[in-house]
């Protein structure tokens, strides 16, 4: 038995400024619980917030008074069931048998990179670190781990998107200077420079972007003041953009993107760190999925040995049905690189604070 009151606070309050926001320094904070009243009552406080983020624009998805504070707490007796999320451990329950393995060297890691695949070697482009990082770009050898300069970008860019389309591994958008950008550039293996290509319709910076039957797909992000941006973008590899297609069900950012069995999948993410969802370019709609079991921010996904995969502090993988706990990284990071080559995954860099090994997981 319980007796619930819910309680409504409409005052105004000024507005914070909004605050660029990257995934190496994101804070969760915990919700606000109200002091029991009596000896022998536990009360518990449920706040509806999102995690305060830094250093990148606050996205919203529809304009409204900035003044108006609603909170709703719900006060139960006796205390209720702690929700699912927070009590999964995140264990491993499926491949047990494999684990991640560094057979190469640690290297100052970056956080908020832009990554892709150019004839089987990784490239990790720009990020957040320090103030060079930005332009700079390495080709890791999948074999040893090592890793080599490429071309500077032009400019410095962190939360860009990158995909491999033909023969060139195209870069969208992202953050300069904590605004978002319409910029893109493409570099070729044997190039000794980024080439400019046509704009992109407006900026857009934290989201995913991935290629699918000849084309590169724009999924997830923010625009230059800050809104979530929930459309699909389509780009024919030649400047022209298809805009305007279905609506992301949860509009967010720094999103876990890859394709799955045709689709083009976003996992976890500020705005929805627990949303899976899945788009279908043929039929051009999404489709709900069963969420994430505990919340992602600044994860990365690939498809690999049949499961799609979503890496971050823990490792989830989702067989078409159901989501599973695998074997976590030796060194658990966010904003870093997560690519598939035969079955294989590489995860390469990410915001760690300290020098770190590209790891690897053998799937099959």
């Amino acid at each position: 038995m319980s007796d619930t009151q819910i309680v409504e606070l409409d005052e105004p309050e000024p507005a914070a400024a909004p605050r660029p926001w990257r995934a190496g320094s994101l804070t969760l904070f915990a919700v606000p619980v109200l002091l029991a009243a009596a000896a022998t009552l536990t009360l518990t406080a449920r706040t509806e917030t999102r995690p305060t983020l830094a250093e990148s624009p606050a996205p919203t998805t529809a304009p409204r008074p900035a003044a108006t504070l609603q909170l709703i707490a719900i006060i139960t007796l006796p205390p209720s069931t702690p929700s699912v999320a927070l009590t999964e451990s995140g264990n491993p329950e499926v491949l047990g048998d494999r684990r991640w393995s560094s057979p190469g060297p640690a290297y100052p890691a970056r956080g908020d990179v832009a990554e892709a695949v150019l004839r089987g070697d990784i490239y990790l482009i720009g990020g957040t670190g320090t103030t060079e990082d930005g332009r700079n770009v390495f080709r890791y050898d999948t074999m040893t781990g090592s890793r080599q300069r490429a071309p500077d970008l032009p400019i410095s860019l962190d939360h860009a998107m990158a995909a491999t389309l033909g023969d060139r591994i195209y870069v969208f958008g992202g953050f300069v200077f904590a605004q978002a950008s319409a910029r893109v550039f493409s570099l070729g293996a044997n190039d000794t420079s980024w080439t400019e290509e046509a704009l992109m319709p407006q900026g857009r910076a934290a989201g995913g972007a991935v290629a699918l039957d000849g084309r590169v797909w724009l999924v997830g992000g923010v625009a230059l003041n800050g809104s979530w941006i929930p459309e699909v973008w389509s780009w024919d590899g030649a400047g022209r953009w298809s805009t305007g297609l279905a609506l992301m069900p949860t509009p967010r950012d720094h999103l876990a993107v890859g394709t799955y069995r045709g689709s083009i999948c976003a996992a976890g993410g500020n705005g929805g760190p627990q949303a899976f969802e899945c788009y279908e370019p043929a039929h051009n709609e999404w489709t709900k999925l069963r969420d994430l079991r505990k919340p992602v921010l600044a994860g990365r996904a690939s498809e690999a040995g049949g499961w799609f995969w979503v890496v971050e502090r823990d490792v989830h993988a989702f067989n078409g049905d159901t989501w599973n706990f695998a074997s976590r990284l030796q060194s658990p990071r966010a904003g870093g690189a997560l690519v598939t080559i035969a079955d294989v995954l590489y995860f390469v860099e990410g915001a760690t604070g300290r020098p770190a090994s590209m790891e690897v997981l053998k799937v099959r």
